[in-house]
């Protein structure tokens, strides 16, 4: 096993950066958690916390230092390796000049959660989709989801307020008309209650309630994912209660989703669960559906046909709390694809966030690959996970939201061996008697359409606005990456190439992609199979500026039909000023 240790030393230390950034105990966020009055903490069992914050939400924690079980099934590949870095001494100068605040939009999400980004009007400018609080807000109140777009000045302005929704859970073609719809939940009242919007026309935004999806089932509905597990060309839907795992699938006749599958967790007690991550991990041409547990117990239910389902594994992480997921496309390129789980415990009484990395070691079967431990973090509210490909070189960077700090850790490794290191960090700067805030969560887009990935970070601030009297509002902030300037100074103007994932994905047989270029460039489309093998070449020539759109139907460069798995669409722009690359990952079920 190999241990990578990373610990910078924090030069410029005052008594209040230093209690910011220390470790608290257990004890020491037991007292805190207890003290506020806007999240009632109840002890269900020995260390088992429930915390239900201002918007309804339950979040079950463990809170206890972690025990080591003897009947954890974890299995570690002959190369597993570790890397550690300490939040609490990480000099974050090292890395401020990576980016700078742009601007901050009036709009965040609910705990937990990050804004919803996408172009539902089609009028190439993507919508920033979340709920508003102001400082005049009502205490336990917000503003429903407000839409806002960026500008030709490139300032965010509203340009739309939904009447009475105030959590936006996903954006997606449902019904499989080419057309978005934006799903929410209404009120944090009625947590169970999913509405969905359509648009009424192509160019417009999602503004007609279509269908209400109402599960008659009981506790809370957590983490609602869409996709096509099964191929079958309709839309699926995974999401969790309590300790149970439902999936059910969109029915056109009643324009509403029908039960198909339900799992329950073993052992009862597991009431949390979280996830989830998508994808055929063990490279079979099936879904599997990674989730996790707060006893740090990890499930892959697999898709066995249309609308059939079975669990096929069960693992587990050396943490509690295993809520947070994200997945990569083959990091260490050794032809497997990961799934990353976040979770975290104490260990002695240190609060340490651990990131396990699985890959298949065989069929329906998985090891622990690597492992990330942030040293000092034990999250009670921001927890999200993201990977995406910041730098366009071709591997995946991973964007952690946790707690007071947003990190993108880098791949530093080669195959086989997963270590990694801190590409950037920012910590919450704003922690005094009299104003604080608090991050939700987070998400990178490229909102320019330029190549490059903006940050934004949602929050809640509260203020004391009168002696003992603290008021809340909630905002993002956005930071992009500084302009590139000539020696003279004069800007240059890079290869702006947007490209749409892949639609319908997964797909079967035939998948459309579609991109836009602001300059006359060489563009070549090649896709890869899952081993980096080319399979064929879409297309190769030079283009001028405009949209374009290229069907693909799954064969090969001789014509022949390919096997179902993940493939990879690489896009390349090359002209005098630079050249530009970017790759998407499309799955194929038959």
């Amino acid at each position: 096993m190999r241990l990578k240790f990373v610990c910078c030393l924090l030069f410029v230390v005052s008594g209040f950066l230093f209690s910011q950034n220390r470790s608290e105990t257990r004890e020491e966020k037991l007292e805190q958690l207890t003290k506020r009055t806007d999240i009632k903490v109840t002890e269900v069992e020995k260390d088992i916390l429930r915390l239900e914050y201002p918007s309804g939400k339950v979040l079950y924690k463990n809170i206890g230092d972690y025990v080591p079980i003897n009947e954890r099934n974890i299995t570690y590949s002959p190369t597993f390796d570790s890397t550690i870095i300490d939040l609490t001494t990480i000099d974050t100068s090292l890395y401020y000049q990576k980016y700078s605040f742009w601007q901050e939009v009036p709009i965040s999400n609910l705990d937990f959660d990050y804004l919803r980004i996408s172009d539902v009007n089609n009028n190439d400018k993507l919508e920033l989709y979340g709920p508003r609080k102001f400082f005049t807000t009502p205490i336990n109140e917000v503003e429903p989801v407000t839409v806002y777009e960026l500008n030709n000045s490139e300032i965010f302005y509203e340009i739309f307020q939904y009447d009475t929704v105030v959590h936006i859970q996903n954006i997606y073609d449902v019904n499989r008309d080419g057309k978005e719809e934006v799903h929410f939940t209404p009120s944090i009242l009625t947590p169970n209650e999913q509405r969905f919007y359509s648009k009424p026309t192509d160019t417009s935004l999602a503004t007609n309630l279509d269908f209400v999806f109402n599960p008659d089932l009981p506790y809370q509905l957590d983490d609602p994912t869409l996709g096509n597990f099964d191929g079958d060309q309709q839309t699926d839907l995974v999401f969790d209660k309590a300790s149970n795992v439902y999936i059910f699938e969109y029915n056109h006749i009643i324009n509403n989703f029908d039960s198909v599958y339900h799992f329950q967790v073993p052992d009862p007690i597991d009431l949390g669960i979280g996830g989830y991550s998508v994808g055929d991990f063990d490279l079979d041409g099936k879904t599997d559906i990674v989730f996790s547990t707060v006893r740090g117990k990890v499930f892959v239910i697999e898709n066995e046909g249309n609308n059939q389902y079975n669990d096929v594994w069960q693992g587990s992480v050396e943490s509690n709390n295993a809520y947070v997921h994200t997945w990569t496309n083959d990091i260490d390129r050794n032809g497997k694809p990961e799934f990353w789980v976040l979770a975290d415990a104490y260990y002695n009484g240190i609060g340490t966030t651990r990131i396990t990395i699985f890959e298949t070691n065989g069929d329906n079967s998985y090891q622990a690959v690597g492992r990330i431990d942030l040293v000092g973090i034990m999250s009670f509210y921001a927890g999200n996970m993201q990977a995406i490909d910041i730098d366009n070189d071709g591997t995946e960077e991973i964007a952690v939201c946790i707690d007071d700090n947003f990190i993108i850790l880098e791949f530093n490794g080669r195959e086989n061996h997963h270590t990694y290191e801190v590409y950037y960090i920012k910590q919450n700067e704003l922690i005094t008697e009299e104003e604080y805030q608090i991050y939700y969560g987070s998400t990178m887009n490229d909102l320019q359409n330029n190549g490059e990935y903006e940050i934004l970070i949602s929050i809640r601030h509260f203020k004391e606005l009168e002696p003992n009297y603290f008021r809340a509002r909630d905002v993002t902030k956005i930071y992009r990456t500084d302009s590139t300037t000539s020696i003279n100074g004069d800007e240059i103007k890079p290869i702006r190439l947007k490209i749409l994932q892949n639609y319908p994905n997964p797909f079967n047989p035939s998948t459309t992609v579609k991109f836009e270029l602001n300059q006359m460039s060489i563009v070549s489309i090649k896709v890869f199979n899952i081993l980096g093998k080319e399979v064929t070449t879409l297309l190769n020539k030079e283009l001028s500026p405009g949209i374009y759109t290229i069907n693909w139907e799954a064969k090969d460069s001789n014509g022949q039909l390919l096997p179902s798995g993940v493939y990879l669409i690489k896009l390349s722009a090359n002209n005098e000023t630079g050249n530009y690359t970017r790759t998407i990952k499309s799955l194929l079920l038959k």
